[in-house]
């Protein structure tokens, strides 16, 4: 394989996500929908390039990371630009998206040709795949969290761990206070120091929790985009009449083979997802 002499390689560094004069173009909302800069996003809309070079190239079944798996997504979703720019135009082949069936077998499968791709990613390109996006299979394969929407206008979102640490500190701070309660009275009479003690704790521990809060929000710590802090939502066994994923959460992995074909036009969660599939094959009432 190399890309440069290839011009399926040259038709997809010309294709756009993004269209020009979009109030919120491709990239932007994927970054807003997984609490990404846009500077990372951008670089996984071109690693998302890199995978639809390698579903056609590779010559094997290929599956990508989380963070590509969620441009991939996204992409589903402008289902014209999909099927009709890109499947139709750029690459020449209708690439479906599918999940896992679920099982032992499966996961040894997609684990397979995640190592595969990654492999595949280094005879092509001549470099490692970047680390941040496409990190190990034990990273991409860890444990799945429960995922659901949260409107971050009306919630805080905190790491579990972070809180963990910083209420081990807490707890101790409150800790001293009890003691200081506790032994604070001498002949009936609160000694004022120990009250101070007490204020001074109370401060402490609301300090450091506003910290963590806006160290948190600052740092990306609400996803800014290491594959380590985000689980793998499940990708497709599509191709070769494999038709486009009912729902891409359905298991821990995921995978895909270029093909040509008929098939559906790509609907499901994967696909139109929350904005519903027409009669039309589209998404939304366009």
């Amino acid at each position: 394989m190399n890309p440069h002499e290839d011009l399926l390689w040259a038709r997809l560094l010309a294709f756009n996500f993004d269209n020009t004069g979009d109030a919120l173009t491709f990239t932007q909302r994927l970054a807003r929908e997984n609490g990404w800069t846009i500077g990372f996003a951008r670089r996984v809309v071109e690693e998302y390039r890199c995978f639809l070079y390698l579903a056609l190239r590779a010559g094997h079944s290929v599956t990508p990371s989380d963070e590509v798996d969620q441009a991939w997504h996204l992409h589903l979703v402008y289902s014209r630009s999909y099927w009709d720019e890109l499947c139709d135009q750029v690459l020449q082949h209708r690439l479906h998206h599918g999940p896992t069936r679920g099982g032992q077998s499966e996961d040894d499968r997609f684990l397979d040709a995640y190592e595969a791709t990654r492999a595949s990613y280094r005879r092509c390109f001549g470099s490692e795949p970047p680390a941040d996006i496409w990190p190990e299979p034990e990273v991409r394969f860890a444990p799945q969290a429960r995922w659901q929407r949260v409107d971050l206008a009306s919630h805080w979102c905190l790491p579990k761990l972070a809180l963990r640490r910083t209420g081990i500190g807490l707890l101790g701070i409150l800790g001293l206070s009890g003691a200081a309660i506790g032994c604070s009275s001498v002949n009936g009479e609160e000694l004022i120091g120990n009250g101070l003690f007490i204020m001074a704790a109370f401060v402490v521990a609301a300090t450091g929790l506003g910290w963590l809060i806006v160290r948190t929000a600052r740092s990306g710590g609400f996803g800014s985009g290491p594959a380590s802090k985000r689980g793998s939502s499940g990708c497709g066994d599509g191709g070769i009449g494999g038709g486009c994923a009912a729902d891409s959460g359905g298991g821990h992995h995921g995978h895909s083979d270029g093909s040509s074909g008929g098939g559906s036009s790509g609907c499901g969660s994967s696909g139109c997802g929350s904005s519903g599939c027409g009669g039309g094959g589209g998404c939304g009432s366009n």
